[in-house]
């Protein structure tokens, strides 16, 4: 009997042993060399069928990672930032409203970067059906219109309403997602369906719907690249994400710079038909810029201001506020090895 419990102390002490050094196993690997991000996961979200994941990887920039990817599609920014505020997604890019609302109701966001459309009066995201007699946002008064709320569109679109002297009725403005949305358009229970590329260049060439307008060349807007703050403050995780800035900035790049590759590219990988694909490549080229550039500071502060001023935030904030530390200069750096940069941008 003695035995048996001696031998059932050792037994247990053997395997305190290895527990406790299993833990300082694991401890050590935490706290070592930094530079080895081998065991770091990062969570990349995108609001589109077109986002990051689709660029990255058709411009090769998902090879050699020094840490692991890993992709969440929504179909819409607001559920890409519910996600990141629940620590589900690290990083996620497109519009910038859904993060300023996220924002203004606690999430904890840093903001990496802006996005600049290049040539924003040919963004379609105003459609009706083939034979509506509408033509211009003025002719919607008083019709449905259909749009997923809390989106860049949700604020160009108001905006785009105050300059033409209509109200925003909630009963005629309805909040469908892109699918529902289009859905509503096509079986005419909506007059109008505001939607950003490639749901408008689909609902163009698939089912003949025509664009009557640009809320973005009525409205400029900026969009963002941002994180989760406690990823931007994890040190190893900001790493990655610095040298994943790198890599989306070098891949927007190429996607400017390989329209027709990139049409083929987002036909295959979405599954988007390849017309739809080509009208999207025709009208999207974009560049990142600097979150602190002063003009991009600005598009973002008149819209917390804006909707402070709606109601709609309780409390105005600075976004400044919000930037993530030294990141500008990454964005910065990036951009200057660019090739045509200077050509491109003119």
């Amino acid at each position: 009997m003695a035995q048996t419990q001696s031998t059932s102390r050792l037994i247990g002490m053997a395997a305190l042993l290895l527990a406790l050094l299993g833990g300082c196993k694991d401890h050590g690997k935490a706290s070592g060399d930094p530079n080895d991000l081998s065991d770091v996961t990062i969570i990349v979200g995108t609001p589109n069928k077109t986002g990051l994941r689709r660029q990255l990887t058709a411009a090769g920039e998902t090879t050699n990672l020094p840490y692991k990817i890993e992709w969440a599609v929504f179909d819409s920014t607001p559920p890409l930032t519910e996600a990141l505020k629940a620590g589900k997604v690290d990083i996620g890019g497109g519009g910038e409203t859904g993060v300023l609302f996220a924002i203004a109701n606690g999430a904890k966001i840093a903001v990496l970067a802006g996005t600049e459309m290049r040539d924003p009066d040919k963004a379609v995201e105003v459609l009706v059906p083939a034979d509506s007699p509408a033509h211009s946002l003025a002719d919607l008064r008083g019709r449905k219109i259909a749009l997923p709320y809390y989106t860049a569109q949700h604020y160009e679109l108001a905006r785009a309403l105050d300059k033409a002297g209509l109200p925003w009725d909630r009963k005629l403005i309805l909040n469908l997602n892109t699918v529902d949305g289009l859905s509503a358009l096509v079986n005419r229970q909506v007059d109008a369906l505001i939607v950003w590329d490639p749901n408008a260049a689909v609902a163009q060439t698939r089912f003949h719907a025509r664009g009557i307008g640009s809320l973005r060349a009525i409205v400029p807007t900026a969009g963002m690249l941002y994180a989760a703050q406690a990823s931007v403050e994890d040190p190893r995780k900001k790493k990655a994400l610095q040298d994943l800035t790198r890599r989306i900035i070098r891949a927007q790049a190429w996607v400017n710079d390989h329209p027709e590759q990139w049409a083929q590219e987002m036909a295959t990988q979405a599954q988007i038909p390849l017309p739809a694909a080509r009208l999207t490549v025709s009208r999207n080229n974009a560049d990142y810029l600097p979150a602190g550039d002063k003009d991009v500071v600005d598009r973002w502060q008149k819209e917390v201001d804006y909707f402070h001023q709606q109601g709609q935030f309780q409390t105005a904030f600075n976004i400044r506020d919000h930037l993530a530390p030294g990141f500008d200069a990454i964005v910065a750096d990036e951009n200057a090895k660019l090739p045509h940069k200077a050509g491109a941008a003119q």
